[in-house]
């Protein structure tokens, strides 16, 4: 691949009240898209109110997984908010999968996606 043609992602997640993981990536131009369309749905993210477990709850998680999905507390999947809801296809939601970064317990909300271009490289060792 022509180094001018790679792309990176960075992608950053919350995994535990402000406890920030990021993991980079190198995309195809076709990753870099799914992640421009997946970037756009979780932008249009207004938390919800739900009454688990008897009373009123805020969900403000734009993305929770794992552990840190609460659907005890009426939080809503992921997949359900976005695939069912028809703001991303489910191929879009499975490919950004693939490209999170691996949690020990999850995480709970996606913070940032960043694509880097190389423009190039300068190999030194």
């Amino acid at each position: 691949m022509n180094d001018a043609n790679r792309k990176f992602a960075i992608i950053s997640v919350d995994t535990n009240d402000g406890d920030i993981e990021s993991h980079t990536v190198e995309v195809t131009e076709e990753q870099a898209l799914v992640l421009a369309r997946v970037a756009n749905a979780i932008k249009t993210f207004e938390p919800y109110e739900t009454t688990g477990l008897g009373f009123p709850v805020k969900h403000t998680h734009n993305f929770p997984t794992g552990e840190c999905l609460r659907m005890d507390m009426g939080e809503i999947p992921p997949a359900e908010y976005y695939v069912e809801s028809e703001k991303i296809s489910s191929e879009d939601y499975y490919e950004f999968l693939e490209l999170m970064p691996y949690c020990e317990y999850s995480f709970h909300t996606v913070t940032e996606i960043k694509i880097l271009a190389v423009i190039g490289e300068i190999k030194l060792l």
